[in-house]
């Protein structure tokens, strides 16, 4: 390419490039005025806006869910009048994704991520479901909660081990073969009363007795006064449910039971028979 080419088309670009500027300048002062005019209605519109605005009182429950991968799902449940407990388009957010594991609320036999509802209170119950493509340890957890006060407790139900655990506590931990589960857990808000444990009433005045679980070994241990036997060991849920017994060894006054690595981690009563009495206690195994 000779100089005069060259120039040539140096003189175009500069051309071109100016009216180019000039473009975006008078676009840019154009944008400047519509943008302060959209701000300042904006501004405006955004103060009577029912879902930006403080004035949102509704209450929110953010679930956590986490997964053997570590995946991390967040599941919202929003009280709203104008929603159901159905499925309400506009109020309930479906589940399109495919991961490997993942929860989800289940309405009417479908999945969401976002559930509406018009009533959350101690007589509601909402159904989740979960897969997971390993075996392994699994969490659900409180994530976040909006106009919740701190008086007003939430429970996973999991059906299968018949326990009610307080996410207030805790996160309810629990172990699952690879999987799809539609019938195990659910979000309520109180324990029924029915199913409070039928357990006999601690009448020992046994001092001195400890009982310790170690979650790194999965061994529960118990140490008795001298003069104490041992004769059984229960462990049930917090329904009421009997989960585990043994007998013990009415030779020695510390033992150790060792438990495998697939009971789910929640709040448990342990009792024990001697023949002093009967000794409980609660503790969480996991």
């Amino acid at each position: 390419m000779n100089c005069k080419n060259l120039l040539m088309k140096t003189s175009t670009l500069k051309i071109v490039f100016r009216l180019v500027l000039v473009s975006i300048i008078f676009i840019g002062e154009s944008f400047a005025k519509d943008r302060a005019t959209y701000d300042s209605s904006y501004s405006a519109s955004e103060k009577s806006s029912y879902f930006n605005s403080p004035d949102d009182n509704r209450r929110k429950i953010r679930l956590g869910f986490t997964a053997p991968s570590t995946m991390h799902r967040q599941l919202l449940l929003t009280e709203d009048e104008n929603a159901t407990s159905g499925i309400d388009w506009g109020y309930d957010g479906e589940y399109y994704e495919t991961e490997y594991d993942d929860m989800y609320w289940l309405i009417e036999g479908q999945l969401f991520t976002i559930q509406g509802t018009n009533v959350v209170d101690e007589t509601s119950n909402f159904p989740l479901g979960f897969h997971t493509n390993d075996d392994g340890m699994n969490s659900i957890g409180i994530d976040a909660l909006e106009n919740i006060s701190g008086d007003f407790n939430l429970y996973i139900f999991d059906k299968e081990l018949e326990v009610y655990h307080n996410l207030r506590d805790s996160d309810y931990e629990f172990y699952a073969d690879a999987g799809e589960y539609f019938d195990r857990f659910e979000l309520v808000f109180r324990v029924p009363v029915e199913s409070s444990p039928d357990l006999p009433k601690d009448e020992s005045e046994i001092t001195d007795f400890s009982i310790y679980y170690n979650s790194a070994s999965n061994i529960l241990t118990l140490n008795s006064p001298s003069n104490t036997i041992l004769k059984e060991l229960f462990i049930y849920s917090i329904s009421g449910q009997l989960i585990y017994s043994q007998s013990l060894d009415e030779n020695t006054s510390k033992q150790e039971i060792r438990f495998n690595n697939q009971r789910a981690k929640g709040t448990y009563i342990i009792l024990i028979e001697t023949d002093q009495g009967t000794v409980s206690e609660k503790t969480i195994l996991y």
